[in-house]
């Protein structure tokens, strides 16, 4: 990639050899949009006018030198997963812990890293339901590191909120760990209280990411968030159902009520939790039930949400 006039123009994505990482690399390598992949241990797959750059964000100095060269940061990087850095959901932890856990401390470096490169934008991939006081470690993780994203000196500050973020592939997460409770024969148990999944496309993302790279508000913009919800949030027990019937052809034995959820948990105990941090159905939906804000009428199911001023604390689960 040349370093020329125009490389400042380049887009710094941290996480590129993630899966969407990746996937966002390669739609705007495809644009003929410079980029400078960041990563940590994985080498991410060769574009056309992508610089892969090995880069520990732990150590903030180390990134002022890249940042020198972009405008604009789309931020993906992110440990644990739906679990977060902290390795595990509870109450109990306190703020002070998740405050230093290590996907803020991430955040924080690169937001300071970014002041003094005196880089223009940030793009935030973060979660449906962002909330301090909740039990979910990851959403409050995701809080934390909006909050000081928001109160940065960045001048514009970009927020998308997704969803549960499904390809509609075989190898994504999330079909993953769906697939544990398609491996009890003839009978598929469905769970009673998991309500409230919100689903994100990979199509959705990529769109909110163009649309965010597109803006270009000056100094004054502040801060926006783009929510990728749906008008009409699915059950976990209408995602089973259709995932079942896609791949088996046919409808098996569905198991509802206090045994369907019994069996739901059981199947995940049993099937999919060979590793602590291995991603559970019951995660995804945890992260994802929420008091859905939904777009106005009219509007399609991916929306801009409404905009929020600079310097201001983020309220709970907005």
């Amino acid at each position: 990639m040349s370093t020329h006039q125009n490389s400042r123009r380049a887009a710094l994505i941290t996480g590129a050899a993630g899966e969407l990482g990746q996937r966002i690399c390669e739609h705007l390598a495809g644009q003929g949009k410079n980029i400078i992949g960041l990563y940590r241990n994985k080498l991410p797959k060769a574009h056309k006018n992508m610089l892969p750059l090995c880069c520990d964000l732990n150590e903030a100095d180390s990134i002022v030198a890249p940042l020198k060269s972009t405008d604009t940061v789309i931020h993906l990087a992110w440990q644990g997963g739906v679990l977060g850095s902290c390795g595990k959901n509870s109450a109990e932890i306190s703020d002070d812990m998740v405050r230093a856990s290590e996907n803020v401390i991430l955040t924080r470096n690169l937001v300071r890293a970014m002041e003094r490169a005196n880089a223009q934008k940030i793009v935030f991939l973060s979660w449906v339901g962002v909330d301090r006081r909740g039990d979910n470690v990851m959403l409050r993780e995701k809080y934390w590191a909006e909050n000081i994203i928001i109160n940065s000196a960045i001048p514009e500050k970009i927020i998308i909120r997704a969803g549960v973020i499904g390809t509609g592939q075989n190898d994504s997460d999330f079909y993953k760990a769906a697939a544990v409770l398609a491996k009890i024969p003839l009978i598929l148990p469905l769970p009673r209280k998991i309500e409230g999944v919100v689903l994100t496309t990979i199509k959705d993302v990529l769109w909110a990411v163009e649309q965010a790279l597109k803006q270009n508000q000056g100094k004054d913009a502040g801060c926006r968030v783009i929510d990728l919800t749906s008008t009409t949030p699915s059950s976990g027990a209408s995602v089973l159902e259709a995932m079942d019937i896609k791949a088996w052809g046919r409808r098996r034995l569905v198991i509802r009520g206090i045994i369907g959820n019994a069996l739901f948990c059981w199947t995940e105990k049993k099937f999919g939790t060979a590793k602590v941090n291995e991603a559970k159905m019951t995660d995804f939906f945890a992260a994802s039930t929420i008091n859905l804000r939904a777009p106005a009428q009219g509007l399609p199911p991916t929306a801009i949400g409404s905009s929020q001023g600079h310097k201001t604390d983020l309220i709970s689960a907005l």
